[in-house]
């Protein structure tokens, strides 16, 4: 972001919307994002990017209590957000679902850290618009905001090339897990290792690690890293209701 040859627009956060003269000679009024995450420098990394691109930056939030507030306090066009927020009131899809009650029509793009087919399925179910991988280009941020701002799907270029690697790019909703499945899946949540589960439910750890693999692959998840990453942001429940 040091580097970026792009002229950084200053301005408060409070200023009314500019009207900067559009191509074609008429005047449109500046987009208006709010921001949240809970790691200060993405913030900080996320206004530059958005405001170098002319999207004005009204508020900033470090976890779903403070964006939910904020959102009654401040008018804006697009949210953009992490959902793994957990030490600040709502996140994952409750955080969505919470937004999409209050403000039904407002465009959210969110911030993810695994392109899981389930993921995106879980994403587009609670009303999201936009899905931004965290590993995405600087050029993507800007993009899928105002894309969504303009009643449009964004799903960035890593996570769309990711879904046709993996021929899944047409794939509507994940295969539904089995109650034992979705047991493991909890447990692993809960931090406990395949040997603990075993001795939890009086199973073979062979049998708890078959139903780890048979919910990976019917969730779409490829590692442990992806596994992890989904069960920290994205309920059980939901991510099979998608």
């Amino acid at each position: 972001m040091a580097g970026s040859s792009r002229h950084h627009v200053v301005h408060t956060r409070h200023d009314p919307p500019r009207l900067p003269l559009h191509s074609h000679g008429f005047f449109c009024l500046q987009l208006r994002a709010i921001i949240a995450d809970d790691h200060p420098i993405i913030l900080q990394g996320a206004r530059v990017l958005l405001e170098n691109s002319s999207i004005d930056v009204v508020g900033e939030a470090g976890g779903g209590d403070a964006l939910l507030a904020l959102l009654e306090q401040r008018p804006c066009d697009v949210v953009l957000t992490d959902l793994a927020m957990p030490s600040g009131g709502p996140d994952g899809p409750v955080l969505l679902d919470c937004i999409r009650q209050a403000h039904p029509h407002l465009p959210v793009v969110v911030l993810t850290g695994t392109a899981s087919p389930s993921v995106l399925a879980t994403l587009l179910h609670h009303g999201v618009r936009g899905v931004l991988d965290k590993a995405a280009d600087f050029d993507e941020l800007p993009m899928a905001v105002r894309s969504v701002a303009a009643g449009n799907t964004y799903v960035s270029q890593l996570l769309r090339s990711h879904l046709q690697a993996r021929d899944l790019g047409q794939r509507q909703r994940p295969s539904s897990l089995s109650p034992g499945e979705r047991d493991v899946l909890d447990s692993l949540r809960r931090g406990l290792s395949i040997n603990m589960i075993a001795n939890e439910r009086g199973r073979s750890a062979k049998t708890v690690s078959r139903q780890k693999s048979d919910a990976m692959r019917k969730l779409g998840l490829t590692g442990n890293h992806e596994l992890y990453a989904f069960l920290r942001a994205y309920p059980i429940g939901d991510s099979e209701e998608a």
